[in-house]
């Protein structure tokens, strides 16, 4: 077998620098967005002209030349209302503004000088009015906002913080959709895969997973060579399996000629008797070994017809109370949903038997055969009505030459009767499960598919 060459990976092609870097480029992406939706809805203060309020308030001030000369940049004009800036026509100084508003709106106020007609505009505490203008000489005038003002302008802030916190939560969710997308999409063809293996492929769907350079790659690739190592091991542990049973067939079949011949002169010796019992156990052994071999390896092909269960199931009890009439109140077919349904009848016979021996090997209590229908499902049932198993060791109930609880009845076969029962039920297409019977006793259910 050739071993698996384990590649390095470069830094460069870490799946953790990969991450971080995604992570810091969507992030990156997020605040830019936020950002620009910021500057986007940035509040812009509304420029209109005054209202008939202010004007009325004002405009009796500004009547003549000599008001506009004795205001000086920063007065208290009325009320709340003080000079912010004025330009006169005549003199060296032409312009002045107040210091505090200069350092803050110069530009704004600026601008607002060169408007024809009187204008306001909200500033972020104050109300900038102007121009008044009187034989080429004009006026700036500010007062503080309003209540109502301030409400307006909160209202405006807040619908803005409300659509920076959209952006940030649309971009968090989309990093995580994209994170997810690039993480678990892998993840998830990796459990498939993985099931795929344990179900026996030697070839699971990885996809391009094992192409890639990262750790994901590596895991992809170890994955794959696990496959292909499993599937020898089981083709070779069958051919083992399959070779030794044959080999052990001839002479087996020439040790029951020997023993049948010989009946007549040692049918009354015990060590006769118990190679004869010893032979038989022997050949049953080799017979299931090769029947297992022969499911596992495909080799037993369905002959599918009409079969009704209720008759399949009282002729294999039929049969078994024929040879073995001591189990005759033991063996109880229940009322149920029986029908029928396309499937093989000798594997149906095959499953429900060695379930029926093993209960019957268990206890010495009844056994039940019953029958329920389940949506798309047909499920079979053997019920015992023994002291039932521990739930950590239901699921050893399948694996070939599991010998059960010695603490459940001492008759024990091989361990090999619920595994031949498992596979043949996988063959019909369907599959075969045990539980403990709420009202006591294993119940090992066989569902078969109705369509």
């Amino acid at each position: 077998m050739k071993p698996h060459r384990k590649r390095p990976i470069r830094w460069y092609q870490s799946l953790t620098l990969r991450l971080l870097l995604l992570f810091w480029a969507l992030l990156f992406l997020t605040a830019s967005s936020g950002y620009l939706l910021a500057v986007w809805n940035k509040v812009t203060p509304e420029v209109k002209p005054i209202a008939e309020p202010i004007r009325r308030t004002l405009a009796p001030l500004l009547e003549n030349e000599l008001t506009y000369l004795s205001l000086q940049p920063g007065r208290l004009l009325t009320g709340d209302y003080r000079v912010a800036a004025r330009v006169l026509a005549q003199g060296q100084q032409k312009l002045m503004m107040d210091e505090f508003l200069s350092q803050r709106y110069r530009q704004t106020m600026l601008r607002f000088l060169n408007y024809d007609e009187p204008m306001q505009m909200p500033l972020e505490d104050r109300l900038l009015i102007g121009p008044f203008e009187f034989k080429g000489n004009k006026l700036l005038i500010t007062r503080p906002l309003k209540a109502s003002e301030w409400t307006d302008r909160e209202e405006a802030e807040q619908e803005l913080m409300r659509a920076r916190s959209w952006t940030l939560v649309g971009g968090s969710l989309a990093i995580a959709i994209l994170l997810g997308i690039w993480l678990i999409r892998p993840i998830k063809r990796m459990i498939r895969a993985t099931r795929e293996v344990a179900q026996g492929s030697a070839e699971p769907d990885l996809g391009q997973l094992p192409r890639r350079k990262d750790e994901v790659g590596e895991l992809a690739r170890a994955l794959a060579q696990t496959a292909r190592d499993l599937a020898i091991s089981r083709d070779a542990q069958r051919r083992l399996l399959s070779d030794v049973s044959h080999e052990l067939r001839s002479p087996m079949a020439r040790m029951q000629v020997a023993l049948d011949l010989s009946e007549d002169e040692h049918q009354e010796d015990a060590h006769w008797q118990q190679l004869r019992r010893d032979s038989e156990r022997l050949n049953q052994i080799i017979e299931r070994i090769l029947s297992l071999s022969k499911l596992e390896n495909g080799l037993i092909s369905l002959n599918t017809h009409t079969v009704d269960l209720r008759k399949l199931v009282q002729r294999l009890v039929d049969d078994t109370l024929y040879s073995h009439p001591e189990y005759t109140d033991r063996l109880v077919v229940r009322e149920g949903d029986w029908r029928e349904l396309e499937s093989d009848d000798e594997l149906v016979r095959l499953v429900l038997e060695n379930i029926m021996r093993n209960a019957l090997h268990y206890t010495d209590k009844a056994v039940e055969f019953g029958c329920e229908k389940h949506g798309k499902w047909l499920q079979l049932y053997v019920r015992d009505h023994g002291p039932g198993v521990d739930e950590e060791t239901i699921e050893k109930l399948f694996e070939p030459f599991y010998r059960g609880d010695p603490s459940r009845k001492h008759q024990a076969g091989v361990g090999l009767g619920l595994a031949l029962s498992q596979r043949s039920a996988l063959v019909l297409g369907g599959q075969l499960r045990a539980r403990n019977h709420p009202q006591g006793g294993l119940e090992v259910i066989l569902d078969l598919p109705l369509d």
